[in-house]
């Protein structure tokens, strides 16, 4: 859904994976995000909101969303939150090609999930120097051990912004 943002001009919208007793995932505009760890949410971000996989498929508490695409998604969470989704148009090429590589590879090695912060979980936040891709299932049995991403780049207004 944050890649389909992007694509539809609002390139500043990020997002924050973390575990805590289930997989969530925080989104906001950059402007939330550390300068230290650009893939991580220091405190409360204001205005942000957060999707849990316990919810399944009735993302943000949607239950008119349940077998939307991930386009259909974006448009809708353009709409229902207005004031996150203002503060997220603007361009960041540097992060939209991040995103989209970082989504290749999830999409090869099936099972992975990126994480920032979980209980317990050595280094966390401004701490980390690369994004661990966790390997939780796989089709062909035994789980892998993490993979390492670059972190993301750092958020900088365009000029005029």
């Amino acid at each position: 859904m944050v890649s389909e943002m992007h694509r539809m001009g609002y390139q500043w919208a990020r997002f924050m994976p973390n575990m805590h007793l289930s997989y969530r995932v925080w989104i906001a505009p950059a402007g939330a995000f550390s300068r230290i760890n650009p893939a991580f949410i220091p405190g409360e971000a204001e205005p942000s909101i957060q999707y849990y996989s316990a919810s399944e498929n009735e993302y943000f508490h949607w239950t008119d969303a349940k077998n939307d695409t991930a386009r259909q998604l974006a448009e809708k969470f353009i709409v229902r939150f207005p004031e996150i989704s203002a503060r997220c148009r603007g361009r960041d090429w540097a992060y939209a090609g991040w995103l989209a590589e970082l989504l290749g590879v999830l999409e090869d090695e099936v099972g992975r999930l990126p994480l920032v912060m979980q209980d317990h979980m050595e280094p966390s936040g401004d701490q980390m120097e690369q994004l661990p891709l966790r390997s939780y299932w796989t089709a062909a049995g035994p789980t892998l051990g993490d993979r390492f991403f670059p972190l993301p780049p750092r958020f900088e207004r365009e000029p005029g912004a």
